[in-house]
């Protein structure tokens, strides 16, 4: 079984009560997630979660911080995707065919579709303010 290491993005803005970004997965459109995708050749972590993050919600931003890794089955492999949190300078838009949508903490714990992205949002908001 083979590992395949991804890179995701929990982007955040606002000031005393911040949003988070979801977005919809492309072959699930109503699980929410947040943006992620596979790490190329001679690139970080953080470079990729920030270029994933602008190529599925068209947001940019700056890095915060590393977040933990997640581990899920895909088909015969294990994929890992290591997170990052993310400052946001912009509100992005819908690319790839997806939705995307700023929440407030509680609403974006009941939005995602995973407990373990919940796990991982409820780390980042303690890191976000």
């Amino acid at each position: 079984m083979a590992v395949v290491r991804q890179a995701g993005a929990i982007a955040v803005r606002g000031g005393s009560e911040p949003l988070f970004l979801l977005v919809t997965a492309r072959r699930s459109p109503s699980t929410w997630i947040f943006p992620k995708g596979h790490i190329e050749d001679g690139e970080s972590v953080a470079d990729a979660a920030l270029r994933e993050l602008e190529e599925e919600a068209g947001v940019t931003g700056k890095l915060l911080r590393v977040l933990d890794a997640l581990r899920f089955g895909s088909g015969r492999d294990q994929v890992e995707v290591q997170y990052v949190l993310v400052a946001a300078s912009n509100k992005g838009e819908s690319r790839e065919g997806r939705s995307l949508r700023w929440l407030k903490l509680a609403d974006a714990l009941a939005a995602l579709s995973h407990d373990e992205s919940r796990a991982l949002l409820r780390k980042a908001a303690r890191h976000a303010r």
